[in-house]
């Protein structure tokens, strides 16, 4: 117990001086204790702290401008692939995610092959469904 005690005391300290402490560390050790080094290091890496790849296409679809509509009596997929990436990208299936609300109905996959994609362009597409798992209330579109 005593020994928890100093701990929680020590911790404080130094969280309560932390400025003063951090002032009298080499310019090396100041880096790497810096929030966003430690974040890099032990937490879980987000799409927005990985640098993209210098040479890579990233192809994804602008969901803005994705829209599912029931056309004749069957569901139609259209929208457009974007390539954010620095490189040329070609896609090979469009991947359909079926939910009802957080739960996932099923998954079906389509040939879509587009390409190459230049950097920065767009590539529209159009594909007419099989009939929806029952139930579904979402339409997730992804490409491979």
């Amino acid at each position: 117990m005593g020994a928890a005690i100093v701990v929680v005391v020590l911790g404080a300290a130094a969280f309560a001086g932390r400025d003063k402490i951090r002032e009298q560390l080499s310019p090396q050790w100041q880096s790497i204790l810096s929030l966003d080094t430690l974040r890099s290091l032990f937490g879980a890496p987000t799409a927005t702290s990985r640098p993209a790849p210098a040479n890579r296409a990233r192809l994804e679809i602008d969901l803005d401008a994705t829209k599912v509509e029931l056309v004749d009596g069957r569901y139609v997929v259209q929208g457009d692939v974007v390539n954010t990436g620095r490189a040329p990208g070609s896609t090979s299936r469009l991947k359909l995610i079926f939910r009802k609300d957080n739960d996932v109905l099923g998954e079906r996959a389509y040939p879509l092959v587009h390409g190459p994609i230049g950097p920065g362009a767009r590539a529209s597409f159009r594909q007419t469904l099989d009939e929806p798992p029952s139930g579904t209330t979402e339409i997730v579109p992804t490409i491979e």
